[in-house]
């Protein structure tokens, strides 16, 4: 039996790649440079999923600093391209990703990561050949959880958002899928907080990524 969606979006931190010991490199190092406490891996990855401008917001503030944001991002956002190209596909991404592509299914991904640095990270990995489309925090004026992200995509397919298939690990994936009336799958293994996985009401929620090739 063939695939159930036609086009599935997925985000990408926590889900395709694990990016969270890069993403800390990258906050630590700003804080360094500002003269801060830095954090371990356990709270930065807790602050990940809402953009890369509310994550140092977090680690800001943390620090103990009132720093104006919009001084502190393009620092950050110089670390954050140095090591944004490390992040490692989770296992069984890459084959599972080329057995959907290879049945036809139209793939996309769907982040609050600045887009400047998704496509360049994918390339790196080997799979950016895979995907039919990208939109990033900074691709529309809103990105998840609001619903203009999945739909812009879904639109740029000529799919139903009810047709399509959001693959997240986190509360903004789950609220961006309900939002948009996309269908839903969620990762164990990604960056979910506190969040309650099972009460997403999620099409499935699964342990590993190529678990998703059973869905019917």
């Amino acid at each position: 039996m063939s695939f159930p969606y036609p086009l599935v979006i997925f985000d990408l931190d926590g889900t395709l790649v694990d990016s969270a010991p890069d993403i800390a490199e990258a906050v630590n190092r700003t804080l360094t440079d500002w003269k801060l406490r830095t954090f371990d891996l356990a709270q930065i990855t807790n602050w990940i999923g809402e953009g890369s401008r509310q994550l140092i917001t977090y680690a800001m503030r943390a620090a103990g600093s009132d720093a104006d944001i919009d001084a502190v991002m393009p620092g950050f956002l110089k670390h954050y391209g140095d090591t944004a190209l490390d992040g490692q596909l989770y296992p069984g991404v890459a084959d599972t990703l080329a057995a959907l592509h290879g049945q036809g299914v139209r793939l996309a991904v769907c982040t609050n990561k600045p887009e400047q640095f998704v496509r360049p990270l994918l390339e790196a990995r080997g799979v950016l050949g895979l995907f039919d489309g990208i939109v990033g925090g900074d691709t529309l004026p809103q990105r998840k959880p609001a619903p203009e992200p999945l739909w812009h995509l879904a639109r740029q397919f000529g799919v139903e958002p009810g047709n399509s298939l959001m693959v997240g690990d986190s509360e903004s994936d789950a609220l961006a899928a309900h939002n948009a009336g996309v269908p839903l799958v969620l990762l164990r293994y990604g960056y979910r907080k506190q969040y309650d996985l099972d009460a997403a009401g999620a099409v499935a929620v699964l342990d590993t990524f190529p678990e998703l090739l059973a869905l019917r």
